[in-house]
């Protein structure tokens, strides 16, 4: 990762030829982050939360470039110990992902401080790397600290090209501006909090393995031997045993209905589906066959003879 801040009065190297490059892929880089979450492939919620980060710190930027009228604009977090630029607008700007020292020139003396600081004139302030605010084109600086829980966790940083760009205007916008800076971050930390709590809770409530086909079936055989006697439930009538729910069983509730839709005794004597039969006329089919057996037998006896 290149090593580079125009703020660093010790770097004597020039800083990487990237002004040019820069100005023509911002726009595109804009385009990217702030592309809407249907644009990609099933994303996950981490990265719909941090791609929403990076969209707010890049609006931000880009806010404060158009209030103050500087020629580029640039936020910085801190990262496992180095501060890294997360959001830059404007050809004069580090570019992402670029390192800032922090250990000396104006940004390193307003991490120490936790003060704003400005620099009205790049070629007469010592704090400053005046070969680098010589290739960008860099006259004015200023430099926000972002504090949090009195801890500097990044700087919002402004450049211009021109001397005494910033006036007491432009720094109470830019403390504005830092200000929604942190909040985005509060969120984004809540989001990846919430993230992790549904995380844990989704692998506490993940369902045990189920188990095999004979487990399963020796489960059930011990629920039914384990079952009480006094639950099966016998037939009102005959004392069959009938399901849960039910007080007789079907052929004591056929007869019963049967009982019930019987008609009155004197039209029974007259036929019709529902008749009263005595024992002759229920076996009266069988009796005839054996009848007529008999008397084709006696016929054939006879002719015998």
């Amino acid at each position: 990762m290149d090593r580079y801040s125009i703020l660093d009065r010790n770097d004597s190297q020039p800083a990487p030829e990237f002004k040019n490059s820069f100005a023509k892929d911002s726009a595109a880089t804009a385009t990217k982050m702030v592309r809407f979450p249907q644009s990609e492939p099933s994303p996950s919620l981490a990265e719909m939360a941090q791609r929403d980060l990076d969209a707010t710190l890049h609006l931000l930027t880009e806010r404060a470039q158009y209030i103050t009228g500087a020629s580029g604009a640039a936020i910085a977090l801190r990262e496992d110990g180095a501060m890294i630029c997360r959001a830059s607008v404007g050809p004069s700007a580090p570019e992402l992902g670029a390192e800032l020292q922090t250990n000396s020139g104006l940004t390193g003396e307003s991490v120490r401080t936790r003060q704003i600081l400005r620099c009205d004139d790049a070629e007469r302030d010592f704090r400053v790397n005046h070969e680098s605010c010589q290739a960008l084109g860099i006259k004015s600086v200023m430099v926000m600290p972002l504090i949090r829980d009195a801890e500097v966790i990044g700087v919002f940083e402004l450049l211009a090209d021109r001397t005494y760009a910033f006036e007491a205007r432009d720094v109470t916008a830019l403390d504005r501006l830092s200000e929604m800076v942190l909040t985005a971050l509060e969120h984004a930390d809540a989001a990846k909090r919430a993230l992790g709590e549904i995380a844990a809770r989704s692998e506490e409530q993940k369902p045990e393995s189920a188990p095999a086909a004979s487990e399963k079936e020796e489960v059930r055989k011990n629920e039914i031997i384990a079952k009480p006697i006094d639950s099966v439930r016998l037939c009102a009538g005959c004392g069959f045993p009938v399901s849960e729910g039910r007080t007789m069983c079907i052929d004591c509730e056929t007869a019963r209905a049967g009982e019930r839709n019987d008609v009155p005794g004197f039209l029974a004597e007259f036929g019709g589906p529902h008749k009263r039969k005595n024992w002759l006329q229920e076996h009266f089919y069988t009796i005839g066959a054996v009848l007529v057996a008999a008397l084709t037998v006696v016929v054939l006896l006879t002719r015998l003879r």
